[in-house]
């Protein structure tokens, strides 16, 4: 079998009887013109339609999640980005994937096939033409499509970067909440080397969000080492991430010397002080959460002093638990 360039190529598997010929049947859909051919995706049916452009194989995005999501499509398929050129002369961005396994008709099968995700595609996929006459001389004859002379071929699509479509993998994950599945893409993107600022920063809020502390640790430590002070935000976010997994982990110095870095970052984003929320001229959840741990931290040392400032400040800024905090224990805010 020959090696092309972009080393993407298709093995036909069939038996010897059906090699000389094979037919394809086309059924007529309810659109007036249009046809669909009986097709399924790593074993699951999808419909999909036939069209004579110049086309490959398409999927549309909701089909792509779906199965994606529901572990047929597996992350070392998922290819990356590519422009792709429309039948109506058009250009537009795609993601590139392989499918293992694609069955068309009753028994054409196509192993490793290269195939993109088109986001405006309303219909769930498309093979075109192009899929076809790939696998040998193709003739239309009504509604039946007949292919003879079958044979190994290379395919006309090509396989791209894998890191683009495990970012929008990543970011897909992380609207639909999951967590998890999320964390596993940033995970290979941080095997292959290709975390950036922005998804390995998103990678430790998550490691911190699943209880995963030594990861944490290791993720937001190195994060610290390349980008600390570039972003205020994701400094703050960083910190307080790695102040909750010290405390889980037991390791109250370290927990609270983050903790407090938060906070002096937090203060520097919105130009305030500890001072400004003593005096009631700042207010905001996420300052409180982090003032009422660091408090609690204090508490557990033994540092008094310390405890009933944070969790006085905690309270200043609205934080329910500190106010409770605060009230049981008679510190005033």
């Amino acid at each position: 079998m020959r090696t092309g360039i972009l080393a993407a190529l298709l093995a036909i598997l069939l038996p010897a009887a059906a090699r000389a010929q094979s037919v394809v049947e086309l059924q007529p859909a309810q659109e007036e013109g249009r046809y669909t051919v009986d097709a399924a995706v790593n074993g699951v049916g999808v419909l999909t339609y036939y069209t004579e452009e110049n086309w490959f194989v398409s999927m549309s995005s909701t089909t792509y999640l779906f199965l994606y999501e529901n572990g047929y499509i597996r992350d070392d398929e998922v290819k990356g980005l590519t422009t792709l050129k429309m039948p109506d002369g058009s250009s537009t961005k795609g993601a590139s994937f392989v499918i293992r396994n694609l069955r068309i008709g009753d028994h054409i099968v196509i192993t490793d096939i290269p195939a993109f995700v088109v986001k405006k595609q309303t219909v769930p996929m498309i093979i075109g033409s192009s899929a076809f006459s790939s696998l040998g001389d193709v003739t239309r004859e009504g509604d039946r499509i007949v292919i003879g002379d079958l044979e190994d071929v290379e395919s006309i699509a090509g396989i791209v970067d894998p890191v683009d479509s495990l970012r929008i993998a990543a970011q897909a994950h992380l609207e639909a909440d999951e967590y998890a599945e999320a964390a596993s893409c940033f995970s290979a993107l941080r095997d292959m080397g290709a975390l950036n600022m922005l998804t390995e920063y998103q990678y430790a809020v998550l490691l911190n969000l699943l209880g995963r502390d030594e990861e944490n640790i290791e993720v937001s430590s190195g994060w610290l080492a390349s980008n600390e002070g570039k972003s205020l935000t994701m400094d703050y976010w960083i910190h307080n991430g790695l102040g909750a997994s010290h405390a889980r982990l037991g390791n109250n110095a370290e927990a609270i010397k983050n903790l407090e870095t938060a906070a002096q970052a937090y203060y520097s984003l919105f130009n305030t002080s500890a001072k400004a929320v003593k005096a009631g001229n700042f207010k905001d959840m996420n300052l409180g959460s982090t003032l009422y741990h660091l408090g609690r931290l204090y508490a557990a040392e033994g540092n008094v002093r310390q405890t009933e400032n944070c969790c006085a400040l905690a309270a200043k800024c609205g934080y329910q638990s500190a106010i409770e905090f605060c009230d049981r224990y008679k510190i005033k805010y």
